[in-house]
């Protein structure tokens, strides 16, 4: 009975160590120009409708697509549905260097697993890889992942041409809905515990 109760257990680990996913979706804007020296800035906004009604957010990767302008003057922060906000770039490169990233344009993403903030990028190239954002992107952790997403950018500073935001993304991962997860568990228990006892019954008759 022991050991029936331990393989059952280590079936149930199992089972919950999957209960995560990760889940994408891209949005690609109408219009993505973010006017050159304008703070007042533009929100483009992304409904997610990839994840069951009550999925919470685990954790998020925001890819973004940009082309022109000058990366050291934008400003960007993402909006959850609820309403938590987060700050993805600010004037990357700016605190290291007074100028900041000299480079027009960007292929990257932002996630609290990148190996160096974006903040302190100040390369004079197209940006690309994985960068962690201005924020931590971590406060959006326990928020619906479904609903209407708003992502704002700017331009602080004159000079440097228009930046496009020719589309962005979000990846991310969520803990189904407690219900869901319950249902998956209980199977999970009711299927181990018809196999063992099979197993255990064949191995009486055996003897």
């Amino acid at each position: 009975m022991q050991k029936k109760l331990t393989i059952l257990f280590l079936l149930l680990t199992v089972t919950w160590a999957q209960a995560t996913l990760t889940l994408s979706q891209s949005f690609t804007p109408g219009n993505g120009g973010v006017a050159d020296g304008n703070p007042v800035g533009v929100v483009f906004s992304g409904t997610f409708n990839q994840a069951s009604p009550l999925d919470q957010v685990l954790g998020v990767t925001v890819n973004l697509s940009i082309s022109g302008g000058y990366n050291g003057d934008l400003f960007a922060y993402l909006i959850a549905p609820n309403g938590t906000l987060v700050v993805l770039l600010d004037q990357p490169g700016v605190a290291v260097n007074g100028f900041g990233a000299y480079g027009a344009g960007m292929n990257i993403s932002l996630s609290d697993a990148g190996s160096t903030s974006i903040q302190n990028e100040t390369s004079g190239n197209i940006l690309s890889g994985t960068y962690q954002a201005a924020g931590n992107l971590s406060d959006f952790n326990g928020s619906l992942a479904n609903g209407t997403w708003a992502l704002f950018f700017s331009d602080i500073s004159n000079g440097g041409g228009q930046s496009t935001v020719d589309s962005w993304s979000l990846n991310l991962t969520v803990v189904p809905e407690p219900i869901g997860l319950a249902l998956i568990l209980f199977v999970a228990m009711l299927l181990s515990l018809a196999g063992l006892d099979r197993i255990l019954r064949a191995r009486k008759e055996s003897h």
